[in-house]
């Protein structure tokens, strides 16, 4: 990365984010998916998992392109973790066993619990990564790489759809699980005659 000129050594940074961010991802959705119960949410998570493979193939290519090499760095959070970059087998383990931990946080809860939990998982996941490909769009596009710009613009808009769609499903799954877990007699209003099987594709 020494002979890469500094515009691009930032792009790179901030696509290795994303790339990182994609490939842990891709577990999570895989494991959602499985664990889904109601079908056009499975189905919505298989897609957006196929999406999201893509997402990673596309950014891993324009890294190369922009002479870096693409990375599993730890990823910006709380605890300041944006140091040293991991191997991709360790840091794709460390995804597989959050995104287990997380399911086996949820057992001895109904299936709708699950769901809501996941989704609400997915939906900040996907404000963290349209908030990623907003920055790379932003800042490629003042340093005038239009390619990079494009890519991030592209894969925002899908990330967006991904979102939009579960800004609709939370709602439903919270339905659901009060459903599932609040008496009839306690619930007022409409949703008192709702079953949590209605809504369902």
């Amino acid at each position: 990365m020494s002979d890469t000129p500094n515009r691009d050594a930032k792009l790179v940074q901030l696509l290795n984010e994303a790339y990182a961010k994609e490939r842990q991802l891709e577990i999570a959705l895989a494991d959602h998916a499985e664990s889904a119960t109601r079908e056009d949410y499975a189905k919505q998570l298989k897609a957006h998992l196929k999406e999201t493979k893509s997402h990673a193939s596309v950014v891993s290519r324009r890294i190369k392109q922009l002479g870096g090499t693409p990375e599993m760095v730890s990823l910006p959070g709380p605890e300041g973790l944006a140091h040293a970059a991991e191997t991709v087998a360790g840091a794709l383990g460390k995804a597989k066993a959050a995104a287990q931990g997380s399911l086996h946080a949820m057992r001895g809860s109904g299936e709708q619990a699950k769901m809501l939990h996941n989704a609400r998982v997915e939906y900040a996941q996907e404000a963290e990564e349209i908030a990623t490909y907003l920055v790379i769009e932003s800042l490629a596009a003042t340093v005038g790489d239009k390619e990079t710009a494009k890519l991030a613009r592209d894969i925002r808009r899908e990330e967006e759809r991904m979102q939009k769609f579960l800004t609709g499903l939370l709602p439903e799954l919270s339905a659901d699980v009060a459903h599932d877990t609040i008496p009839v007699s306690e619930i007022d209003g409409p949703a008192a005659h709702r079953t949590a099987s209605s809504g369902r594709a």
